[in-house]
């Protein structure tokens, strides 16, 4: 159903976006209008912005780093959980029993947990006026969620959930605000283009280290409904 939703909005959004931000875009509105807005919407040359790049590259430094430690726990911690909750059923408050809830449904309450943290951070972040503090928040939410997976029963991993994608939501809540707020308009594609590179780079390493995280929360042991050897999900 998730997919067909997904088929249904995609035309719609595009058809929203051709008919009332391209025109504005491209000048649509009258000769004046185009004018205005043409001097606006210049074509970036990142060769430019490189060039430059001692006015704005130090000061991203810091967004960069945090965007490297939140994509490495998206994409290494919380996708481990996959490998880990793979039997048909996954236990909510302990390793070896307890109540329990078919693995479909347990990750279906998982990516709420995932949408609520992003969603509701990045609001959060936006109010911030430190942003190295709210980057330090962001952090500390990022590696507090990737530290609750090794709990390893399902509540602690919702919650790992909520608190790994909180801090990634701060983290580009805070970044996004300071670039569009400092970093000069003609280095606005470069800045992001850096920042989201470091994210990227940090996305790959995490990537690369799903089954040693797996291993981390197993403590090398298979249980009764977790961690069952040779059944990755």
């Amino acid at each position: 159903a998730l997919f067909w939703y997904i088929v249904v909005c995609l035309p719609i959004g595009i058809s929203l976006f051709a008919t009332h931000f391209v025109p504005q875009l491209g000048g649509g509105g009258g000769k004046g209008h185009a004018s205005a807005t043409a001097q606006v919407n210049k074509q970036a040359v990142v060769w430019n912005s490189l060039k430059s790049c001692s006015a704005w590259l130090p000061q991203l430094v810091p967004f960069m780093l945090a965007n490297i430690v939140g994509h490495f726990v998206m994409e290494g911690a919380l996708p481990a959980n996959f490998n880990t909750f793979n039997d048909r059923q996954a236990p909510l408050l302990s390793r070896d029993d307890g109540p329990l809830m078919t693995t479909s449904q347990f990750f279906v309450v998982f990516f709420v947990f995932v949408g609520l943290g992003d969603m509701l951070s990045r609001r959060v972040g936006c109010c911030y006026t430190s942003n190295l503090v709210a980057l330090a928040a962001g952090i500390a939410m990022s590696v507090f969620g990737m530290l609750l997976t090794r709990i390893g029963v399902g509540v602690a991993a919702w919650a790992s959930a909520f608190f790994a994608f909180s801090g990634q939501g701060f983290n580009y809540a805070v970044s996004a605000k300071y670039i569009d707020r400092f970093v000069p308009r003609e280095h606005n594609l470069a800045a992001y283009s850096f920042w989201m590179f470091a994210g990227s780079a940090g996305a790959i390493a995490g990537s690369t280290m799903v089954d040693v995280l797996r291993d981390w929360i197993c403590h090398g042991e298979s249980y009764p409904h977790l961690c069952i050897v040779g059944h990755h999900r």
